[in-house]
Parts: structure tokens; sequence; C-alpha cells
């Protein structure tokens, strides 16, 4: 487990986008404001701006303003595309051997199209659906895909260009909880009430949609089920006060999930992953500070 997480993140780092603003605004326009690029350019209406790239581990993402209002251009990691794209070809493939198949009903939920870009897009759909509030996104115009796939460099020369989904999502209008200094302990009690409200969307989601689940069933290297991959790399901790914290918490993970079965007693589902104040979006509706959202589900997995 531990090389494949080592693999997984060496090859993240590697196909990390390299994109520059120049880009991210001709990709805006190009797949989502067509008509600028037909229209002579003294005639064009100034429709896109992007206002500036915002911190992300494994993708790339920019604040951008569509005839003013916010949206976040997200450029997927090379790893993700890579799955959307064999998910892609996957379900292209077996699309023509049901067409043409005596009485095929295609009911398999085993077979190929699964990728986790292709999870995020259903899991947004499901929210809404739900009345969840968390980004929408925002399709193409002129492909019934919701996503795009557009050539772009990575950190690594070697292996750039690179075939990179592109997604257009909904902002998130509110602050991020951790950047507010002073709350209530009320605001705490609305988060895990949003997050019970999204925890039994996303168990309607895996009840519902079979690809949506199997998506989730990933290796995942910021699982939490693999925390005992982080074992080899304690010896490297030079302060020594932090490494016995970190030990005891490996030996406490170890006695009580490897070894006994107390995992046994919690829920298992499609989880978000990464339910923090960070991506906690907080705003005031006048009645005291509220959970407006949740952002980020790049680490949702089946746990």
């Amino acid at each position: 487990m531990a090389e494949r997480e080592n693999d997984d993140e060496n090859r993240r780092k590697l196909l990390k986008p390299k994109i520059s603003i120049d880009q991210a605004l001709c990709i805006l326009t190009k797949y989502y404001l067509p008509e600028q690029n037909t229209a002579p350019e003294a005639d064009r209406p100034a429709r896109a701006e992007v206002v500036k790239e915002l911190d992300s581990y494994d993708d790339v993402n920019f604040l951008v303003k569509i005839d003013g209002v916010n949206h976040l251009l997200k450029v997927h990691n090379g790893v993700e595309s890579e799955q959307y794209l064999a998910a892609s070809h996957g379900r292209r493939k077996r699309a023509r051997v049901e067409k043409n198949s005596v009485g095929s009903n295609g009911s398999d939920a085993s077979s190929p199209g699964t990728s986790v870009i292709d999870l995020q897009t259903a899991i947004f759909e499901h929210m809404r659906k739900h009345d969840v509030s968390c980004p929408r996104t925002i399709p193409t115009v002129g492909h019934s895909d919701p996503v795009c796939v557009h050539d772009l460099p990575v950190l690594s020369d070697e292996h750039s260009p690179k075939p990179l989904v592109i997604r257009l999502q909904s902002w998130s209008v509110g602050t991020p909880l951790c950047s507010v200094r002073y709350f209530p302990i009320e605001t705490l009690v609305d988060a895990g009430y949003f997050l019970g409200r999204m925890c039994h969307a996303l168990d309607d989601l895996a009840a519902t949609d079979a690809t949506a689940l199997n998506s989730s069933k990933r290796f995942h290297a910021w699982d939490g089920r693999n925390l005992m991959d982080l074992e080899p790399y304690v010896e490297h901790i030079d302060d020594l006060d932090r490494r016995k914290l970190v030990t005891s918490i490996i030996s406490s993970f170890k006695k009580s999930f490897v070894d006994g079965n107390e995992g046994d007693a919690f829920r298992m589902g499609i989880n978000h992953g990464d339910f923090n104040d960070g991506n906690i979006i907080v705003s005031d509706d006048g009645n005291g500070l509220k959970v407006a959202g949740a952002i980020d589900f790049g680490d949702t997995v089946y746990r």
C-alpha cells in the first residue's frame, strides 16, 4: 500500500497543472464564451476576467468573473484527468457493445466508467436536488459533457503537454470558517447539522447511483484508513515531542482499528473526507453566522 501511495503522490506532483492567467482566460473564453472568439476584437465586450489564482494542492484553481459574476475555474490534476479519460473511453466502448448486443440492459454496476471527476459531478447534482449547498458545475457551451479536456502544460516538462480536465463551478458566496477569528458555539452546531444533512444526501446517492458508489471506492493516500502508511516516515520528524505525538496516534489507531474492531461501529458510506474549517463556508443571514455551504470534494471516498 505504501508503494502505491508513493507512486500516486509522486505522479500528482509531476502532473500538477502549470497554467498562467492568460492561458486560463483563453480556456474560459474558448469553452464558456465561444462567441468572444468569433466577434471582431474591437466589438468584443469584456465579459470574462481572471481575477487571481487560488491556493490548491493537486489542482490549479482560479477565481474568474463572467459578466461580473464570480466563478471557480478548476484545472484538474493529470492523475484524475487520466482516470476520467479512461472512464470516458470505457463508457463509449461499452455503449458500442450494447448497441450491437441483443437484449443487453446495461445494468452491470461494475462496468467501466468510474472516476473521481465523475463522482464530483454526480455529488454536485445530487446535493442540489437535496437542497444542500455546494458548488454546481457550469456546462460548457455546445457540449453535453459537464467538463472539457484541453492539452496543457504540467510541472513535469517530460509529461507536457497533458490532456487535463477543466471544470467551471459556481462560486460559493461567504467566508471560510477558518478566516473567522471569533464565532459563537451555535455556528459549530449549525456545521454539525449541515454535515448530517450532507451525509444523508450522500447515503441516498450511494443507494441510487451505482456508478457514483463504485467511483468512491478508490485508493486515496489521504484516506484516514491508510494512516498506517505514515509509519515509515515518523523517523523523519525532527521534533521529538511531535514524533511521540504522531507515534501515539498511529499506535492508538492500530490498536483500535487494525487489531481491534471498533471501526465496525462507524457509519460506512460516501464521505466528503475533508470537512474542516477551511472547506466550511459561512455567512451572516441576519440571525447569526450560519453555514452557507461546503467546498472541496476532492478527498471524497467510501469509508
